[in-house]
């Protein structure tokens, strides 16, 4: 056998007869043999390992032109690219047939973005899109495994980085203002709208929202009634009032929790007291912090009285100071400028 040689200006080689039949081109080789062949039946040009049709087959592409392989492709050289698509307006997929679960990667033209999702179907049940901008949405849980498992948000540039909890009700964030270097906790999507918890780069935290009063008697309040009536003491000056809870005489708690209240009080013109009580009145019950009688005032004339407590609170309940004082000559009494009443959520 030797070679043969086909010329002429269109030059051409025809196998078979258009009957129903299979026809082969036969590679004889010394370990083993290909075989390019039309399987006639199935209407696809095979090319396969062996000498029989059909047995053993490599690459198949049928009368779609949809080219089908039976194992690995390795691309080499120096750019290998493997193009899927011709630019027209048409999805494209790569589609991992499995026993029990399909998947697939796939381009959704209509929408633009790369997706790969669950099924042999592109768009049902997809796991993760990436869009025009490289944004990218997950629809599954994100488990980070090793022994160092690190998630970096930011590329170190001058730019603010955030988590966003899109809730149903509200959303929440977690980010870092790059600008004032702070990690912020917050309310609503947008960075910095409604700061809630704020930790600066010398791990000092701030809560601008945390419910605080300061409160301060600016100015002596005269002839208060003192032969025993409960007298609710006035603090008409407002220092601070975060979250503004404060309307003076009473403190309404925006929350259950334990609240830490302290007060200073400076009663005067009490000389011929019998008892003073000092406390704290509370929707759920009383702190006293002082029940004296005669022998404790300051100079025969006057008391400095202060006192502190962790109470728990309800939320709406309220608490203000009381204070009561007995056998007054004159039966009224003075409080003296410069006292004070805070409080604050702990917990």
């Amino acid at each position: 056998m030797g070679t043969i040689e086909i010329d002429g200006s269109t030059p051409k080689l025809t196998i078979g007869n258009a009957t129903a039949e299979d026809a082969t081109i036969l590679f004889d080789g010394n370990a083993q043999d290909f075989y390019i062949a039309l399987d006639d039946s199935a209407d696809d040009l095979l090319i396969g390992l062996g000498s029989t049709v059909g047995t053993t087959p490599a690459i198949s592409i049928d009368e779609n032109l949809a080219i089908k392989t039976y194992g690995d492709i390795t691309m080499t050289g120096t750019t290998p690219t493997l193009t899927i698509g011709d630019a027209g307006a048409e999805d494209t997929a790569i589609v991992f047939d499995g026993n029990a679960q399909d998947f697939y990667i796939a381009l959704d033209d209509s929408a633009d973005d790369l997706l790969i999702g669950l099924g042999s179907t592109i768009g049902t049940t997809p796991a993760i899109s990436i869009d025009e901008n490289l944004a990218v949405k997950t629809y599954g849980d994100v488990t980070m495994t090793g022994t160092t498992p690190t998630l970096t948000i930011g590329d170190a540039g001058t730019e603010d980085a955030k988590i966003v909890f899109d809730g149903n009700a509200q959303d929440f964030h977690i980010g870092l203002d790059d600008s004032a270097d702070d990690l912020v906790i917050g309310l609503g999507s947008a960075l910095g709208t409604t700061s809630h918890i704020v930790i600066d780069e010398a791990g000092h935290i701030n809560m601008p929202l945390q419910s605080l009063v300061i409160a301060r008697n600016e100015a002596t309040i005269s002839n208060v009634t003192g032969d025993g009536t409960a007298y609710t003491h006035v603090f008409a000056t407002e220092v601070a009032d975060q979250n503004g809870d404060f309307a003076s005489p009473t403190f309404t708690a925006p929350v259950a929790g334990k609240y830490l209240v302290t007060v200073g009080i400076h009663p005067e013109d009490i000389s011929s007291a019998t008892y003073v009580v000092a406390y704290i009145n509370a929707s759920n019950r009383n702190w006293y912090f002082l029940s004296s009688g005669d022998g404790v005032k300051n100079n025969g004339n006057d008391f400095r009285i202060a006192g502190a407590a962790l109470i728990d609170m309800d939320a709406s309940d309220t608490a203000s100071i009381t204070v009561q004082i007995s056998g007054v000559g004159g039966d009224t009494v003075d409080f003296v400028a410069g006292e004070w009443f805070t409080i604050q959520l702990m917990a």
